[in-house]
């Protein structure tokens, strides 16, 4: 190691130090306490997100609002501000009827008055299913005529949705993310409005939207760091650590992740996926599609010499089985956007926190499973 990088890191150490400090003050004083970690809904979909986000769009919810988030809401969708003037019910998980390959479904939230709507498919960490949006607009259509509704596709990072989702359909949509859309509407809202108990629960929830597109570093911390690292006499050293940035997560992966899971062997036949045997017929599979990264990390049970059962999703998974994965499958930790190669990402490798959901998502797999 260069005596520069020593030196660089020896210069950040301080402000870690006292950025650690400043955390462990905040935990004391109750700072740090927000409501949605301690009920442990931050990636709740439905229970957070769509609800918390449908109850600050309708006018008639008793926040002391009024329409006036709707109004903000509509504009950073390229509408009028009043496209939409009051929302029927219900506004949350809508049944449109049974599912096809063409119709039906529940909509997340669903915003409507005499002549418009507009449809939005939440998604947190699930994933797409088959048609979804294709199904939704068809919806549209016929409720409310083509030109009379927007169809809206949210996700953490504004995401496109995945052909599967769209169902080879070519229709409009807008799409629309938590990380700038959702978190500026909320950010500019607050301070142009009188103060209300409701106020104290949207800065909660920037905190949460923050924290689950990384964004929740102390500003001043961060803007320390930044300083130290582009400074004249550091900025090589700076650039030689970030071209290392994937082998340091190579290395942290390895130590913390694979070398303490145990009896679990890499299958290079299968894309380097992790295999430990349940019985003679199945084994656990941790697997990633971009191995180089391991992002999209997914685990399930899988049929080992292509023994087959009949698909029968066990409570363990969140996901539906599938042809490989016959009793159902979950992402890593929960989040679909998990990434092993996300710098964010490695203090929970390091604390093995990772770690601990795999053991614990194992021993849940060990108790459900029986055959």
């Amino acid at each position: 190691m260069s005596n520069n990088i020593k030196e660089l890191l020896s210069q950040l150490l301080p402000l870690h130090h006292a950025e650690q400090e400043r955390l462990k003050k905040e935990k004391k004083e109750g700072k740090s306490f927000n409501v949605f970690s301690a009920l442990n809904m931050c990636s709740d979909e439905v229970r957070l997100h769509s609800r918390l986000l449908a109850t600050l769009l309708n006018p008639k919810a008793n926040h002391g609002l009024g329409n006036e988030f709707l109004k903000l809401f509509l504009i950073a969708l390229g509408l009028p501000e009043d496209y939409i003037t009051y929302c029927k019910e219900q506004i949350v998980e809508r049944p449109i009827g049974e599912v096809t390959e063409t119709n039906g479904g529940r909509i997340d939230i669903i915003l409507e008055d005499r002549e418009h709507a507009v449809i939005i498919e939440n998604k947190i960490y699930a994933s797409d299913q088959p048609n979804q949006l294709l199904r939704y607009y068809n919806y549209g259509v016929k409720t409310f005529g083509e030109n009379n509704f927007k169809l809206v596709y949210l996700t953490l990072y504004g995401s496109d949705p995945s052909p599967y989702s769209l169902g080879g359909g070519h229709f409009e949509f807008i799409k629309l993310s938590y990380a700038q859309d959702i978190l500026k509407l909320l950010e500019d809202f607050v301070p142009t409005q009188p103060q209300k108990p409701v106020h104290s629960t949207i800065e909660d929830y920037i905190t949460i939207i923050k924290q689950l597109t990384d964004q929740d570093m102390d500003t001043e911390y961060q803007q320390s760091i930044i300083n130290e690292a582009i400074d004249e006499k550091y900025i090589d050293a700076t650039l030689e650590l970030l071209q290392l940035t994937k082998q340091i997560g190579d290395a942290l992966i390895e130590k913390y992740i694979i070398k303490k899971l145990i009896g679990f062997e890499r299958h290079k036949d299968d894309n380097g996926a992790l295999w430990r045997d349940l019985n003679e017929s199945y084994a656990i599979v941790i697997k990633t599609d971009d191995r180089t990264y391991w992002r999209k990390v997914w685990i399930g049970i899988s049929p080992k010499n292509g023994y087959e059962q009949p698909l029968k999703k066990l409570d363990c998974f969140t996901d539906a089985p599938t042809k490989n994965y016959p009793y159902g499958w979950s992402w890593i930790s929960d989040n679909a956007n998990n990434n092993w190669h996300n710098p964010a990402q490695y203090p929970a490798i390091k604390k093995e926190e990772v770690l601990r959901w795999i053991e614990k998502k194992i021993s849940e797999i060990e108790t459900c499973f029986k055959i």
